[in-house]
């Protein structure tokens, strides 16, 4: 990265001359849209969609435009108050949920609940009554006789200020409500400035009107005037407490805003240059308002804009830091916009330093946050990718020639969905038992108006790779029609578009062809069968670290019977204090997840290896290790999935773990209520460690062969009512206490204050001293109706002697219903202990098996005939 910024700093120094042309919206791109506009009839919809977007700027006044920005004199915040409710009827409203509409309603903000507006001052006279000679909110020169309760303007009335707010807050008690900090952002600058210059920008393109580009153009100079004094490190607030990088905003929407603006000027820059009409009104409020810069010409405009804004942005580029690679994708954009074609070769340099970075693991960042930042960072490189494909038709192709791994980019969200509206929620990303119907590789949307269209990326993608899954999802995306297809103003030929989009459908079928797949370097494995309802996929997330990463190292998860069911809680609730209060903190332990915690600690940053993998017609398994997540000598989890039929499945979980004094396997499901067989359950303490549980019950010496079944309620009505799914997970861990209780959860995104508790399980065994060795065996099947498991048990292993092995390594019997019986073997290939005799093995009793290899599967009918067998050595890993 430090490379990178050195680069994007030498090319503006070396800047051959001012910019003369639109660059990413050059004349022949436009006449293309503008024709598509007059001869379809989807694009003259989208063009009259744009020009209605920019209507209520357009009917604006110069001087009422110019006036809509404001400077950086008012303490701006991210969030009116994160955990707080409305004053006046007591509902919660967190996070960004205070309504806005600062066109219709400027300077207020009002309750979801109870519609109440805030501040109940005037605040828009406040401000004009502060304005100073340079047009800027002064603070000291506010007439503060305005600051009243206006339904309660008697002096006597204790409500006269009751919901005021002179800029920094209202405040009752201890409490402080920052409704204007939060509109200024939200709705001024977000809504009036922002959403005034993309309007008016976009509906120039479509036009040709050159009004659009004259009032785009007042707002970006007022803006360009006053940008560079905003520091949201120095000026605002975020969760009440902190501080961060940003300029208006905070430092990742400051990244988007500040590419956008760029963009929005080289949209309008052909309707900028020769528009006299402007040099007349920007030169007389430059005389009137005493401002350094007298635009009295193209060139003084041209400079503010770029410097202001442009400039600025890249001469302060850690006030729009971003998820990677968002800040050098709007570093290498302003670059081109300021000097294309003269710094091609500069910016395929850095083009190509990013590039190496963002498809570095497995195609993508390695950022975490599955289905959230992690998509988030290529979706932003795809608007790149279709920005630079339009005015370049051999960009995409020379990309792909450079950075080869950009062939796994858009695959990566294809690879790791599940049952088409599931993804592993790794890191902060979705809320719990959530689905996520859609892929989420790209935005795509069918109203792109005159950004790029990621249908249109998803054509060229299909073109340059012939996989057919960017067809199959780009036709999915366009709700399984080629109609309108490929949503792009400035697309050639649509026909031919959806020409082949629906030959590639006809050949290839509706859904993309994935089996089981291993993303070895972002840690992530997903084992898949079943097909259409009976689809299923159990995943495993084999590290812990990383940007957006909770400490889950070997989380299990599973979707099957529609339902996610065994979910991760999904992103942390910042909603109940910010990223370090308790319930956001819990979220990230590493308790809070389907793995193993050591002696009550956090899974130390580290990633885990593949030691084992199997894709087979019925057996689909992943052995992973990673010792350095707890800092000891095994921490090795071994997953098979076992196929019974089409419709039922069950999962083996083996979990050796060799470090520390005290093991507790936690396990929980949907919501939904457990029953209990073969335990005895006596109230108990808390588990302690700042976790969100409670309620605990244990049973401190169980019979191995103990199981729980999960009723899982669907909450979220996403499958049949009539469905009665179930869980059920058996234990046949041997020297375990047996332990239930609650976990603590919030339904939906940190939008909401739903609190409720699951149950969980928790499987614990504890030494006097180090090092514990533990090895925690469990059976899972999910099911509906009547179960498919008729019974599991765990079966002797005997060396060649008839000495028994030890504990780690393990055979499990599993008689189904049917009267078939399955055989698995796990042998403890890493040993750490040297407890391992050397020689073959057999399984006793009935199966007297000789032992081939170090995992095996074995299945036999119900007449003891052989029916599927299969067998893998230590460390082998099968395709």
């Amino acid at each position: 990265m430090i490379a990178i910024q050195c680069l994007l700093g030498s090319v503006i120094a070396t800047s051959a001359g001012a910019k003369d042309a639109s660059v990413f919206f050059p004349t022949q791109l436009v006449e293309t849209a503008r024709r598509n506009v007059q001869q379809q009839a989807w694009a003259a919809e989208t063009r009259d969609q744009l020009v209605a977007s920019a209507q209520p700027w357009l009917e604006m006044s110069d001087d009422q435009l110019w006036s809509l920005m404001f400077g950086p004199t008012i303490t701006r915040s991210w969030m009116v108050w994160s955990n707080g409710y409305c004053p006046s009827c007591k509902q919660g409203v967190p996070m960004y949920n205070w309504r806005m509409d600062a066109l219709a309603r400027p300077w207020k903000v009002w309750c979801p609940h109870c519609s109440e507006e805030f501040p109940k001052n005037d605040f828009g006279a406040f401000y004009r009554s502060g304005l100073d000679e340079h047009g800027v909110f002064a603070p000291a020169r506010a007439d503060r006789s305005l600051l009243f309760n206006g339904e309660h303007p008697d002096p006597k009335d204790p409500l006269r200020l009751f919901g005021t707010d002179d800029g920094e807050g209202y405040v009752e008690g201890e409490h402080r409500w920052r409704f204007i900090g939060a509109y200024l952002i939200y709705g001024q600058w977000k809504q009036a400035v922002l959403g005034g210059i993309r309007s008016l920008a976009a509906a120039y393109v479509v036009t040709g009107d050159p009004r659009y580009a004259h009032k785009a153009g007042v707002l970006l100079d007022r803006v360009a005037d006053l940008y560079p004094r905003f520091d949201h490190n120095t000026q605002a607030w975020v969760y009440e407490t902190v501080r961060t990088t940003g300029y208006v905003s905070t430092w990742h929407d400051a990244c988007e805003e500040t590419r956008e603006m760029a963009l929005a000027y080289d949209q309008v820059f052909e309707g900028l240059k020769n528009d006299a009409d402007l040099i007349a009104f920007l030169s007389a409020k430059a005389k009137q308002h005493g401002l350094e810069n007298p635009k009295a010409s193209f060139a003084d405009i041209q400079r503010n804009l770029e410097g202001g804004i442009l400039r600025d942005a890249i001469a302060n580029s850690g006030k729009i830091v971003s998820n990677y690679p968002r800040q050098p994708i709007a570093l290498i954009t302003m670059h081109a916009i300021l000097d294309w074609p003269a710094n091609r070769d500069q910016v395929q340099s850095m083009i190509d330093g990013m590039l190496d970075q963002a498809t570095a693991i497995d195609g993508v960042t390695g950022e975490k946050g599955l289905a959230g930042y992690s998509a988030f960072t290529i979706q932003g490189l795809g608007v790149f990718l279709e920005q630079f494909a339009r005015i370049d038709p051999g960009f995409l192709a020379a990309q792909f020639e450079r950075h080869p791994r950009l062939a796994e980019t858009y695959c990566f969200h294809i690879d790791t969905r599940c049952l088409g509206r599931y993804y592993p929620l790794s890191g902060d990303t979705g809320s719990f038992a959530h689905p996520m119907p859609d892929y989420v590789g790209l935005s795509i949307t069918e109203s792109p108006g005159v950004w790029p269209s990621m249908f249109g990326l998803l054509h060229r993608l299909y073109r340059q790779t012939a996989d057919p899954a960017y067809a199959q999802i780009l036709y999915e995306a366009n709700g399984s029609r080629v109609d309108g297809l490929p949503h792009d103003l400035f697309c050639e030929d649509p026909s031919a578009t959806q020409a082949e989009v629906e030959q590639a459908i006809g050949r290839h079928g509706l859904v993309p062809s994935v089996g089981s797949v291993n993303k070895q370097q972002w840690h992530l494995a997903i084992l898949r069968s079943g097909h259409g309802g009976n689809a299923r996929a159990a995943w495993l997330d084999y590290d812990s670290g990383g940007g957006h990463s909770h400490a889950d190292g070997m989380n299990l998860g599973l979707f099957a019977h529609g339902l996610d069911l065994m979910p991760d809680f999904g992103y942390p609730p910042v909603q109940f204090g910010g990223w370090g209060s308790p319930k956001a903190t819990w979220y990230t332990m590493t308790a809070a997840h389907n793995t193993v915690v050591v002696d009550g600690k956090r899974h130390a940053d580290a990633a885990g290896k593949t030691t084992l993998w199997i894709d087979a017609d019925n057996l689909h398994a992943i052995r992973a290790s990673a010792p350095a997540l707890i800092g000891g000598q095994q921490y090795e989890r071994t997953v098979a999935q076992v196929d019974v039929s089409d419709r039922s499945y069950y999962l083996i979980d083996v979990f050796r773990v060799v470090g520390g004094a005290d093991h507790a396997k936690f396990m929980h499901s949907h919501f939904g209520t457990i029953e209990t067989s073969g335990l005895s359950l006596q109230p108990a303490g808390d588990f302690g460690f700042g976790t969100q549980m409670r309620n605990f019950r244990r049973d401190p010496n169980p019979r191995p062969g103990w199981s729980v079944d999960w009723s899982i309620e669907d909450r979220y009505k996403l499958i049949d009512p009539r469905r009665q799914v179930h869980l059920r997970y058996f234990d046949l861990t041997t020297g375990a206490e047996a332990w239930t209780c609650e976990g603590w959860v919030t339904q939906g995104l940190y939008d909401s204050s739903v609190e409720t508790w699951i149950p969980r399980l928790m499987v614990r065994r504890r030494a006097a001293q180090a090092p514990l060795q533990s090895t925690f065996v469990a059976v899972i099947e999910p099911y509906e109706g009547t179960p498919c498991i008729a019974g599991v048990r765990r079966l002797r292993l005997l060396d060649e002697m008839g000495a028994e092995y030890p504990d780690p390594n393990v055979a499990i019997e599993v008689t189904l219903a049917d009267g078939r019986r399955d055989l698995f073997v796990t042998m403890d290939v890493e040993n750490p202990l040297g407890l391992r005799p050397a020689g073959g093995a057999i399984v006793q009793p009935y199966w007297w098996e000789q032992m081939q290899g170090d995992t095996w599967w074995l299945r036999k009918a119900a007449d003891g005939r052989e029916v599927d067998r299969e067998c893998y050595n230590a460390g082998l890993i099968i395709d």
